[in-house]
């Protein structure tokens, strides 16, 4: 029963029940609306499946097969939209919290790193599992520039899952995605980013403690972005 997602409902009524138990007569515990990412576990020998979701509680619980929409099967245009919707948002949300943070305004400092926080948690980190697959598959430049603007927005994060994403991106088309890179004028933004890569490079890669390796992919990945970094510093 290997872990699916991230997912989202499939229910014209935009909501589904999730229910303590697989079946109706089980008791109704939360509610997945059409928003909500969750993951899921698929039963072989039932038509319902368990589903984890985080909405600032965590949810366990059981949904029909049939309600189940994995995001990654989306057609490429509704997935596209729903990832520069995110990456939008992630952004707006990071931006808000670096404004109330350089004001010094404590409640609206309170108020946008819980808004930051839980939007991460629930929203970003689930897309960010999906990103490059679609990249590598499409090749948009469009989700690749938001992607770089949007983690330069979210600069002060410990989150390491955009590492890991634009990590993958950047192993399965390096060219395109140096290119994309090039536009940047902010050399601080672009050492931001290689920084992001290398992070992504080195848990992707079976790499020594020191950073050496002897794989080759690798070590020629890295030495790009080792050659890009050092252009890029003063």
């Amino acid at each position: 029963m290997a872990q699916n997602g991230p997912a989202i409902i499939n229910d014209s009524d935009g909501f589904t029940n999730v229910r303590s138990g697989p079946g109706t007569d089980f008791d109704v515990i939360d509610t997945l609306f059409n928003e909500d990412f969750f993951y899921f576990k698929f039963d072989n020998n039932s038509d319902w499946a368990k589903v984890t979701a985080w909405k600032g509680r965590q949810i366990e619980g059981f949904i029909h097969k049939s309600r189940i929409q994995e995001v990654k099967n989306l057609d490429k245009n509704s997935l596209k939209e729903m990832i520069i919707y995110v990456l939008d948002r992630q952004r707006v949300l990071a931006d808000n919290f670096r404004t109330a943070w350089k004001a010094k305004d404590s409640l609206a400092y309170r108020t946008t790193v819980r808004e930051l926080e839980n939007y991460s948690d629930t929203k970003y980190d689930p897309i960010l599992q999906v990103i490059p697959k679609y990249f590598c598959s499409t090749n948009d430049i469009e989700i690749i520039d938001k992607f770089f603007a949007t983690m330069w927005a979210d600069q002060g994060s410990a989150n390491e899952m955009p590492s890991f994403s634009i990590g993958d991106c950047f192993i399965c088309n390096p060219d395109l995605v140096m290119k994309r890179l090039e536009k940047i004028t902010d050399n601080e933004q672009k050492i931001l980013i290689l920084n992001h890569i290398e992070w992504g490079l080195l848990n992707h890669f079976d790499v020594d403690e020191d950073g050496s390796s002897n794989n080759k992919e690798f070590n020629a990945l890295i030495e790009r972005v080792n050659k890009e970094r050092k252009k890029a510093s003063p």
